[in-house]
């Protein structure tokens, strides 16, 4: 991990010259221009990844960086403190569990009928990388997200999400003297739209355990989305499932 290290601590002018140098190459197709370059590099910097692999392996989708499938296994498999083993890889199947040093910490599995119902892409041309690329992305978020810093994902889970609004938010904070004020400042939410739902949907209806589908929708209430009124009362029955289950 050293060379990633070296990376990270690279200055913006190094970034700027050697995003100059990749995307007059010509080697890399997506790319138009310097600029386009140095935000792949940069955000791979972000998440210890070096340069070339950055170029090839992430790709920003609506201002989010996606890391290929890959490219995630790799830094799991290089990161001195995870681990992973396929048990499981077949057309229909993808289970594979994550360890911590020799601790296995948990199993992700993700099945035929869990990409139908988040209309997964390219399924029917290569069902058991879209199928290992999908598993793999929900292990690294679950069990090993410090590797990137934050969370990733794979290009495929990105689809559906729509325009970014400004959305007025308050917070209230206590000052010196005890007192508590109302801070109103804007937050860009990406708006959902009616695809990105029902991979939401589809995603916690395939979720079985209860603590783990409580994480998910928490997730995506606590993240950069902006949900109708009605589409979080379509929401709301998980929230309801996960109140109860943690009682019991």
């Amino acid at each position: 991990m050293s060379n990633e290290n070296q990376i990270v601590k690279s200055s913006l002018t190094e970034i700027m010259s050697i995003g100059k140098a990749f995307a007059e190459s010509g080697m890399f197709p997506d790319i138009k221009t310097a600029a386009q370059a140095v935000v792949k590099i940069q955000a791979g910097s972000e998440m210890g990844i070096p340069p070339f692999a950055a170029m090839s392996g992430i790709h920003i989708i609506q201002g989010k960086p996606t890391v290929g499938a890959g490219l995630m296994a790799a830094n799991v498999k290089g990161s001195g403190k995870y681990d992973y083993r396929v048990t499981e890889s077949t057309e229909k199947v993808c289970s594979i569990d994550f360890f911590q040093g020799k601790e296995k910490i948990g199993n992700s599995t993700f099945t035929i009928e869990d990409a139908k119902k988040a209309q997964t892409k390219n399924l029917d041309k290569f069902p058991k990388n879209m199928l290992f690329a999908r598993a793999i992305s929900n292990g690294v978020k679950w069990f090993c997200p410090d590797i990137f810093n934050g969370p990733v994902y794979v290009p495929e889970e990105m689809d559906g999400l729509q325009k970014t609004e400004d959305v007025k938010h308050e917070e209230v904070k206590t000052t010196t003297d005890g007192k508590a004020t109302i801070v109103k400042t804007d937050v860009q939410k990406k708006v959902v739209s009616k695809d990105f739902m029902t991979k939401a949907v589809a995603a916690l209806e395939a979720e079985t355990d209860p603590e783990q589908r409580a994480v998910k929708l928490k997730s995506l209430l606590d993240g950069p989305y902006l949900f109708s009124a009605a589409q979080l009362a379509e929401l709301a029955p998980f929230e309801a499932v996960s109140i109860t289950s943690a009682a019991e």
